[in-house]
């Protein structure tokens, strides 16, 4: 196949490969690609240049003596400080488990692998957010679309972008994970409150981009989660049916 004769989907391999999220014999195949075929050659370019700047965009910080104690501890450099039985006694630990009346959704904010993508996504959105925009954008003259989540799969890699476009009113969601869909399966955007249901912000699809209409721009929603259900959508007035596949926080609320 030749991937200059399909742009949407050599521009998304194009934006993993620079991400550095194509790997093993995808991104070897994107290699001999890029040598055999000079649009995606070029495309892998565009992408390397918009994020040649990112690491620019990040403020340096010196971590603190106790996050160096405990690297040495895990490396086996040291041994551990033990704590004061007293102390351990006067300072519990509350397990997510031990809240089972909680949901899933609000068990996140305590699970690692959750916030594991973060810092690498508020690094790139801002340049992505310069490349990123659907079709129907690129037609008319308006703003450019402002990204505010970068949702991870469960490996913690990027597997969609969801922007706002304030002068549509709507919700730009952009895929760049691979997962495979049935006829008889679609994507849904929720809306993770910290308290409370999840609340649906459209069904996307099996399309590797989408626009989902709304009045405004979900407000005081600390993160985002997609599942995959039934066509037309969850049937559980609770929340997803099926499986969430990404999930992240939101890094930027518009006004």
């Amino acid at each position: 196949m030749k991937l200059a004769a399909h742009p949407e989907l050599l521009d998304r391999l194009a934006a993993q490969y620079a991400l550095g999220v194509l790997r093993g014999g995808a991104r070897r195949r994107m290699e001999h690609l890029a040598r055999e075929e000079p649009a995606v050659h070029a495309a892998i370019l565009r992408w390397q240049d918009r994020l040649a700047g990112v690491s620019e965009l990040q403020a340096t910080a010196e971590p603190v003596d106790k996050v160096w104690c405990g690297i040495e501890a895990r490396l086996g450099w040291k041994p551990p400080v033990e704590r004061p039985a007293t102390v351990q006694a006067a300072s519990p630990v509350a397990s997510p488990a031990a809240s089972p009346a909680a949901g899933w959704w609000q068990r996140l904010w305590s699970t690692p692998v959750f916030w594991r993508g973060a810092a690498a996504a508020m690094a790139v959105v801002t340049v992505l957010s310069i490349g990123i925009g659907m079709h129907g954008a690129q037609q008319r003259e308006a703003a450019p679309a402002a990204v505010i989540a970068v949702l991870n799969d469960d490996q913690a890699r990027p597997a969609m972008l969801v922007s706002w476009d304030a002068s549509a009113r709507s919700l730009i969601v952009r895929r760049l994970d691979h997962i495979k869909l049935s006829e008889q399966q679609v994507l849904q955007l929720w809306a993770l409150p910290t308290d409370g249901k999840p609340r649906s912000l459209g069904v996307i699809g099996r399309a590797p981009q989408a626009r989902l209409a709304m009045a405004a721009a979900p407000a005081a929603v600390p993160a985002l989660a997609v599942s995959i259900e039934p066509t037309g959508g969850s049937p559980s007035a609770d929340g997803p049916s099926g499986p969430v596949v990404f999930k992240g926080p939101v890094l930027h609320n518009p006004l």
